[in-house]
């Protein structure tokens, strides 16, 4: 991803003294120490629950008692409550009313996640949801293990003052939610089941039944959608209405639809036609009464679309996919609809209830979702209606769907990336093109869920190349959120798919990347048996740019694993590799491409030679490195740069010039955007300033970097908590 020019950039001002190229700050006579400050963002509040709609009704009773119970739970728990019911019976609705009554209480923010324990394909996994709601919480770098997910999810919501409400939707099982529970105390998790979830009570778990509405209920949410007058009217038609529906909200609204559609439509047709189509409930055994009844009004908003329209087939479509959510672009792609159409469609289904809009998404636009037990009619239709060859079609348009438009975000985002081949079934016809890169990560970031089960999806019906071109093009997604738990299991996918292909550049692509993963969780030793495989494959394939990539790599694995010296090493043979490859490469971006990559081996080398001891060395690779990287205008790379050779010269007893360069350093990350180097840049500058018998500037700017890497990183605060310490 391109980055911002340093300050001064455009119009430089050079030092040129041997040791330092580039753009520096001006100023008049200064007298004591300089320091930059800048301000550290915090996260927005998560503010996640669904709207609350206007016909609301009945649940005062429910509500009031369910206040009531969480206010006499000690300020040392966390409160749990759990609503079960049927299907339908408003379970979700009532329990985000709740989380909106009681929001002011709750200063940390609001998160919601849909457990979907009553999916065909299975619940959610415990590290999506983890990863989801500390993304919500501390955007940036996450653990890698689930245990470690929710020891940093525990301590993340922990913080006195910052209370949380939960509302974690579709909940099957008591474990589901167990390793969800925050740390901390007087926290809110609001649970809906269709279970009654006895085995959470030990946990102080409020359990609250929600049954369906009475008679005199149903008639008000009746009378609340229709109006007085019409309901009046036909009293006996508008009862036998709420009695086919058995009391189900979710089955009154559907019904309610048809009759505000059309005004005139006397009530006693919708009732008789209802009546005469609702099936015994032994033609449902699994489902209760009020189950059968949503059915049953599900299946009358289906027959009712317009066979001449294309909102069937969507419903139908739609429902049958991996997707957790869709929208318009998605839509049109899978169905082979124009973006106007799908958009037509979309809105006829909405407006039967067949599907949820969620809300708008600046990268996506509108996105839909189905209730789950609209999810489940869909796809029952799917399967009755599906024409020979359809489903794997669906399939294969939603893979190239989200394969293309990852593909264009990567070319934007990651210039140079490895370019691989992409191989598509059903090209988009009118494929999603981003305006500026702050959108294509966006939506990267917002499609996350959604790519891991396409690859999962594709891996399931055996299409070995979409799994390995999907991990090989969310590349940038991973670079910027080291998202781990993906960024794992898209690789061991992706290289299962890619060794199946017999594809030896995407499997030495798909190991190069997860060698780089397995490096920034810690995980040393296996990074350099992977990247130890990528040499081996590299050299039997004659493959250059692989074998001094790896070469770089291992040189990284070994320098942050600490041996410096088999590090420098590797990274003296990289250098060598690289240097030859730009000067042999036949195309200026080739050139520019292996130039720019002498200059990133060049950093890790002067890191090398500085642990060895070696600052002269150190200073003169560093030099080289930044003057490089600020040629081919890679400012956050020079950045970069300049943080290592201000410790250089730190180490090569200037500390003057290593103060000045590292706050000319901060400056440059700060102008970057990279939090993880806002924090590290200061990291470093502390080290220098405490070197210098500075310590009050060292605290200073450690305790800025604690507060930065408490949002991305927990290995890099408690290091520089530990630094912090050894200053006392």
């Amino acid at each position: 991803m391109r980055s911002s020019p340093p300050p001064g950039a455009s119009t430089y001002n050079t030092i040129t003294n041997g040791t330092f190229v580039g753009p520096t700050v001006q100023a008049g006579t200064i007298h004591g120490g300089v320091h930059v400050h800048a301000a550290v963002l915090a996260p927005l509040i998560p503010r996640q629950l669904l709207p609350i709609p206007a016909t609301f009704t009945d649940r005062k009773e429910d509500l009031d008692a369910l206040t009531s119970q969480i206010g006499e739970v000690p300020d040392y728990a966390v409160r749990i409550v759990v609503i079960n019911g049927p299907g339908g019976v408003g379970k979700t609705t009532l329990g985000n009313r709740l989380l909106h009554v009681l929001a002011s209480e709750y200063a940390g923010g609001q998160l919601y996640a849909d457990l979907r324990g009553y999916a065909a394909e299975g619940p959610a996994s415990t590290n999506e949801i983890l990863s989801r709601f500390l993304r919500s919480l501390h955007p940036g770098a996450q653990p890698a293990s689930t245990e470690e997910l929710a020891a940093w999810w525990r301590s993340a919501t922990a913080r006195p003052g910052q209370r949380v409400s939960i509302l974690l939707d579709n909940a099957r099982r008591a474990a589901q939610v167990q390793c969800l529970l925050p740390g901390g105390s007087g926290h809110l998790v609001v649970v809906t089941s269709r279970s009654i979830l006895a085995e959470l009570a030990p946990d102080g778990a409020l359990l609250h039944r929600l049954g369906p509405f009475d008679h005199a209920a149903a008639q008000q949410y009746l009378t609340r959608c229709l109006g007085d007058h019409r309901v009046a009217r036909e009293p006996g038609a508008a009862a036998q209405i709420t009695r086919l529906a058995a009391g189900s909200p979710m089955a009154i609204a559907l019904t309610v639809t048809h009759l505000a559609a059309d005004p005139d439509r006397p009530l006693a047709d919708l009732a008789s036609g209802a009546a005469s189509s609702a099936p015994a409930d032994s033609a449902h055994p699994s489902l209760t009464h009020q189950e059968a009844a949503v059915t049953q009004a599900l299946d009358r908003s289906y027959w009712s679309l317009p066979r001449s329209t294309a909102a069937p087939a969507v419903y139908r479509r739609m429902g049958s996919l991996f997707a957790l959510d869709f929208d318009v672009p998605l839509t049109a792609a899978v169905c082979n609809l124009s973006r106007s159409e799908a958009e037509a469609a979309l809105d006829q289904l909405r407006e039967l209830k067949l599907i949820e809009l969620r809300g708008k998404v600046s990268s996506r636009g509108r996105v839909y979702r189905f209730h789950d037990i609209a999810r489940e009619h869909a796809r029952a239709r799917a399967t009755m209606e599906a024409t020979f060859g359809e489903p794997e079609e669906v399939l294969q348009r939603a893979l190239d769907f989200y394969l293309a438009t990852a593909s264009t975000a990567e070319r934007m985002l990651t210039r140079t990336h490895r370019p691989l081949r992409r191989d598509y079934v059903y090209p988009p016809a009118d494929p999603v093109g981003f305006p500026d890169d702050a959108t294509a990560l966006a939506w990267l970031y917002a499609q996350r869920d959604n790519v891991l089960r396409a690859l999962r999806a594709a891996v399931a019906a055996g299409l070995d190349r979409p799994t390995w071109q999907l991990a090989h093009a969310i590349w940038p997604l991973l670079r910027s959120s080291h998202d781990y738990e993906l960024w794992f299991v898209s690789h061991e996918l992706g290289l299962q798919a890619a060794r199946r292909c017999q594809d030896r550049e995407a499997e030495v692509e798909m190991l190069s990347t997860w060698g780089v993963g397995l490096r920034g969780a810690g995980k040393f030793k296996d990074a350099a048996r992977t990247f130890t495989a990528v040499l081996q494959i590299a050299r039997e394939e004659q493959d250059r740019r692989a074998e001094s990539q790896a070469l770089h790599e291992l040189g990284a694995v070994n320098l942050h694993g600490g041996d410096p010296a088999e590090a420098e090493a590797f990274l003296l043979q990289a250098r060598q590799q690289r240097t030859e490859l730009a000067r042999t490469s036949e195309s200026e971006p080739d050139r520019l491409t292996y130039t720019r990559a002498v200059a990133i081996t060049n950093i890790c080398l002067g890191q090398a030679q500085l642990e060895l001891g070696h600052a002269t060395a150190a200073i003169e690779t560093l030099t080289a490195a930044r003057s490089t990287l600020l040629e081919v205008e890679d400012w956050f790379d020079a950045a970069r740069a300049l943080a290592w050779l201000a410790r250089a010269c730190a180490a090569a007893d200037d500390a003057g010039k290593g103060e000045e360069y590292g706050r000319l350093a901060v400056a440059e990350c700060d102008a970057s955007g990279s939090a993880r180097w806002r924090a590290h840049s200061r990291e470093l500058l502390g080290h220098t300033h405490r070197g210098s018998g500075r310590p009050d500037l060292a605290r200073s700017v450690y305790e800025e970097a604690i507060a930065i890497y408490s949002a991305v990183s927990r290995r890099d605060e408690s290091r520089v908590r530990q630094a912090l310490q050894d200053l006392s």
